[in-house]
């Protein structure tokens, strides 16, 4: 039953809160109740000498702030501080707190200087498609891919006896080179009878290429942890590969200048790691973060799987967000404290990373949206598209934090842009070409620095995908790992080539005495399908329009003796001379005839008392 209060109850109830005997929620403060016991005297004038002193205040103390800002990764400003065994700690700064004046970070290149990375002497001997290629794809690693094919051939099917060596692997690799430049509708119309692509034909049967095809593998199933282990690794099946390019790929010098973005490996295949990116123009496949140079040259790239997060991160890097820690990732292989240089978009950009970045030695410029440039009044985007303001319009903040100097500038083109930069803003302004719709003609507009230096070395990643749209391995497979494996091979030819061109170009060779991508790919692939192989004529009937061609060359005025690849030259296997018809020997400054050929290269060189053209052909020398 429930009881009625009085209303003398309720007037008591009152008096004692207005008075403070009681709280509101019913609790009474028992701070006036209690009393302090002293045992004696003395104690009593200890605590009447302890209130005193508090009453002084510290002139070293000042008090806290009344409200404190939560730590988050999008408030967060990190300094370094030196910390023992070499490593950095990072405190948290709120990014909030930057004060931004409307000035100009002036360029200045003596701040910038940069002193080359060095690349090993044995990288830069490396002169042929072949010898490039094996910087990366190493005849170990080879062997390993070799070991795990045949491994997975046994779990697979142990009925089936098949064994793989490094020479098919490499004639493999070449086919699938071949592939790429001359397209076909399909992978078996490369061995068609007719219509066929010779090289391919006369370097493997198409059986014996579809069963490596279909038992290619690179790491053991057995050790594939299971998907509810902390461990589980969703790259498993790929990931030797990824650890190898990415160890090799770094191993070569590192620009100053370098981009960080997005790339795309194409499939249409069901499976849970492909991604969406509409600005791509494959927007469908799984997507990669890489790290290029101006050359389209790839130093480090990163699979995106969703658990990157998940790996070791070191002790001296913070953890700015899932976006911000790829950048942080890609960097490890970039020199630190000698002025390299990174460009990223709006996608990477944040003030956290780029203190972080710099407080590392290296200087950044990206874009960037102004909602996270706080206190920065930049002025808005609609106020800048108004017709009444001229176009090649801006306007830069700058504002400086512990030693480090952020530049904030708005730029007014076809849209507004904003970049945010370390070492250069607006000043000096350069002139741009646009076309003016109402004058009917170009017009110069003013272009700031930091314009000019984004859009001048930005476009590494979108040069190398310009090299994978000419020339790329097109083979569609259900294996969501090969298709990944294809799209890394084709990398490392790409690196491949630019290395050979950077190599060559320093020894003095000219740029048009340098093979273009689709040459260097079908000598690479030549070489891989030749190189350490028997020559002479394949095994069974000669096809018959292997028979057409030879009649054809017989009824030209001269004969064509192409000349094989140098790495082919001087492999020292199986170069045997034949007796032939007597032709013009095709050694370099010897005008002579003979009557000897070699099978393998198919040429004709000089063996005689006098010249030995053959030996020399097939030396080094």
């Amino acid at each position: 039953m429930s009881r009625k209060v009085a209303d003398k109850d309720i007037e008591q109830l009152l008096t004692a809160l207005e008075d403070g005997n009681i709280s509101e929620d019913g609790l009474e403060d028992e701070s006036e109740d209690e009393e302090t016991f002293f045992a004696n005297a003395r104690e009593i004038v200890q605590e009447l000498e302890d209130e005193d002193a508090e009453d002084h205040e510290d002139p070293t103390y000042s008090d806290p702030p009344l409200v404190q800002d939560l730590p988050g990764p999008s408030s967060q400003i990190f300094i370094s501080l030196p910390m023992q065994e070499g490593h950095q700690q990072y405190v948290e700064f709120d990014k909030r707190k930057l004060i931004w004046k409307k000035d100009s970070l002036l360029f200045d290149e003596s701040k910038i200087i940069h002193q080359p990375s060095t690349t090993e002497f044995a990288i830069t001997e490396l002169d042929t498609p072949y010898k490039c290629f094996l910087h990366y794809f190493t005849p170990k690693f080879l062997q390993k891919i070799v070991d795990e094919t045949n491994l997975y051939a046994v779990q697979k099917n142990p009925s089936i006896s098949f064994t793989i060596t490094v020479g098919e692997l490499k004639k493999f690799i070449g086919i699938l080179l071949f592939m790429s430049v001359e397209q076909f509708p399909s992978v078996r119309s490369y061995w068609h009878s007719k219509f066929g692509y010779d090289p391919v034909k006369s370097a493997m049967p198409v059986n014996r290429f579809e069963m490596i095809r279909s038992y290619l593998h690179f790491n053991d199933n057995n050790k594939h942890l299971p998907r509810d282990h902390s461990d589980h690794d969703r790259l498993h099946k790929i990931r030797p590969v990824i650890e190898q390019l990415n160890k090799t790929f770094s191993s070569v010098g590192i620009d100053q200048r370098l981009s960080i973005d997005e790339q795309m490996c194409s499939t249409k295949i069901a499976h849970f790691l492909k991604q969406y990116l509409p600005n791509k123009p494959h927007k469908w496949g799984y997507k990669l973060f890489v790290l290029c140079s101006l050359m389209g040259y790839a130093y480090r790239f990163e699979v995106y799987s969703g658990q990157e997060e998940k790996k070791d991160k070191p002790a001296d890097e913070p953890d700015l967000g899932i976006t911000n820690n790829v950048v942080i990732r890609l960097a490890r292989a970039i020199p630190r404290m000698n002025n390299h240089i990174v460009f990223f978009d709006n996608f990477y950009t944040s003030l956290p990373l780029v203190n972080y970045l710099n407080k590392q030695g290296i200087q950044c410029v990206g874009t960037i949206q102004q909602n996270r440039l706080p206190n920065c009044r930049l002025p808005d985007k609609k106020e800048l598209m108004k017709t009444s303001v001229p176009r090649g319009t801006y306007e830069e903040r700058v504002s400086h934090s512990d030693g480090v100097d952020f530049s904030a500038t708005a730029w007014k083109d076809n849209k507004v842009v904003t970049l945010l930069s370390t070492y250069v803003g607006a000043e000096p302004v350069g002139k741009v070409s646009r076309y003016d719709k109402k004058a009917k003609q170009k017009i110069d507009i003013p272009c700031p620095k930091i314009v000019q230096e984004y859009n001048m070395h930005m476009g590494g990643v979108d040069l190398m995908d310009s090299f994978l749209g000419r020339y790329r391995i097109r083979i569609k497979s259900r294996k969501w790992y090969l298709r990944l494996f294809y799209h890394l091979l084709d990398l490392a030819t790409i690196n491949s080539w630019v290395l050979m061109k950077k190599n060559l170009t320093a020894k003095g060779v000219t740029k048009k005495q340098l093979p273009n991508l689709g040459e260097f790919r079908n000598c690479l692939a030549d070489t891989l399908c030749n190189i350490g192989m028997s020559g002479g004529s394949k095994r069974g009937r000669p096809s018959t329009s292997s028979l057409e061609r030879e009649l054809q060359i017989k009824k030209q005025k001269g004969p064509q003796h192409p000349l094989p690849s140098k790495d082919v030259r001087v492999d020292g296997f199986e170069h045997w001379p034949v007796f032939a018809n007597r032709l013009r020997c095709k050694m370099p400054n010897c005008k002579g005839t003979t009557q000897w050929s070699c099978t393998k290269c198919n040429i004709p060189l000089c063996l005689n008392q006098r010249n030995n053209c053959f030996k020399d052909f097939h030396s080094l020398q």
